[in-house]
C-alpha cells in the first residue's frame, strides 16, 4: 500500500492539464474554460454559465462522454476535447460529438431556426489536420463557381494543437497546457490559479490523487469488461448462439446483463 501511494503522487505531480486525470478536475472551474474559451476562439466577451466536466451523452447506440460542455452567452454549448493519442478519426469524432450534442440539447418541437449553437475545440498534442497551424476553424462551405464561401449553420469545429508553435499569445496558453510544474502567467491568471493549487497544495494534491485511484478503477473496470465481452463473442461464433444464450452459459450476473447487451450493440454499429 506504501509503494501504490508513492505511486499515486509521483503520477499526480507529473500530470499535464492535456492529460485526462488532472483536465477533469481543472474543467470544473468555470473561469478556467471562459479564459481557454475566450482566447482559442477569439471572443473575448464570451460568458460561461456552467460547466458539465466528465458529461455523459447517449446518442442512438453509442455513449460518449464530454470532458468539458460549457453553457456559453445563455444558451449555445461549447465543448473542450482534449486528445493526446493520434489513433482517432478526429475529423469524424468532432463531428459525431458536434451533432450528438445538438440532439441531446435541442427540445422537442424546436424549430430548426432556435436550435442550438455548438461548438467543439478539439485540443490535441499533434498537428491533426496537418496543415502547420496552431489553431484551425472548420465550417461548412458552399461550393461557387470561383471557390468556396462559408455557410454559417450554427456548427463551428476548432482543431488546437501543442505542437505548432507560432509565438501567439493561442500557442503560449497551449503550451502550458504541457508543464509537469505550477506556474504563474499574468496572461492566464485563471488557468494559472488553478495549477498552482492543484500542484502546490496538499488539498489540491489529494484531489488529484483521488482522481488517479478512482480513472485507474475504471480503466481496470474497462478491462474486465472488454475481456468479459471477448468471451461472449467466442461463445457466440464456437458455439453458434445467440447473445442471450451466451450470457447464460458464462453465467454473468443478470444486474451486469445490461452493460453487456450495450457493448455488443454498439459493436455492431461501428
Amino acid at each position: 500500500m506504501k509503494r501504490y501511494a508513492e505511486i499515486t503522487r509521483e503520477t499526480a505531480a507529473n500530470l499535464r492539464i492535456i492529460d485526462d486525470a488532472l483536465f477533469r478536475l481543472v474543467a470544473e472551474k468555470k473561469d478556467v474554460c471562459q479564459e481557454i474559451l475566450r482566447t482559442l476562439l477569439d471572443m473575448p466577451g464570451l460568458q460561461v454559465i456552467k460547466v458539465e466536466a466528465q458529461s455523459i451523452v447517449q446518442s442512438l447506440h453509442r455513449e460518449i462522454t464530454l470532458d468539458a460542455l460549457c453553457i456559453v452567452n445563455n444558451k449555445d454549448y461549447c465543448n473542450i476535447e482534449m486528445q493526446k493519442g493520434n489513433s482517432n478519426d478526429d475529423i469524424a469524432r468532432t463531428r459525431f460529438h458536434a451533432s450528438a450534442i445538438t440532439a441531446k440539447y435541442t427540445p422537442k418541437g424546436t424549430d430548426f431556426r432556435d436550435i442550438p449553437s455548438v461548438t467543439i475545440l478539439y485540443i490535441t498534442e499533434y498537428d491533426s489536420l496537418g496543415n502547420g497551424q496552431t489553431v484551425t476553424h472548420v465550417n461548412r462551405c458552399m461550393r461557387i463557381k470561383n471557390g468556396y464561401v462559408p455557410v454559417y449553420d450554427g456548427e463551428d469545429i476548432v482543431f488546437a494543437n501543442t505542437a505548432i508553435k507560432d509565438g501567439s499569445d493561442k500557442s503560449e496558453l497551449l503550451q502550458l497546457m504541457l508543464h509537469k510544474n505550477s506556474f504563474d502567467n499574468a496572461k492566464f491568471p485563471a488557468i494559472s490559479s488553478a495549477i498552482r493549487y492543484f500542484k502546490d497544495t496538499e488539498g489540491g494534491r489529494y484531489e488529484v490523487c483521488k482522481t488517479i485511484e478512482t480513472y485507474a478503477q475504471g480503466l481496470i473496470l474497462e478491462a474486465v469488461e472488454e475481456t468479459r465481452m471477448d468471451a461472449i463473442r467466442n461463445v457466440m461464433k464456437n458455439g453458434r448462439c445467440s447473445f442471450e444464450e451466451a450470457i447464460r452459459m458464462l453465467g454473468i450476473p443478470a444486474g451486469e446483463q445490461e452493460v453487456y447487451k450495450r457493448m455488443y450493440e454498439d459493436s455492431l454499429v461501428c
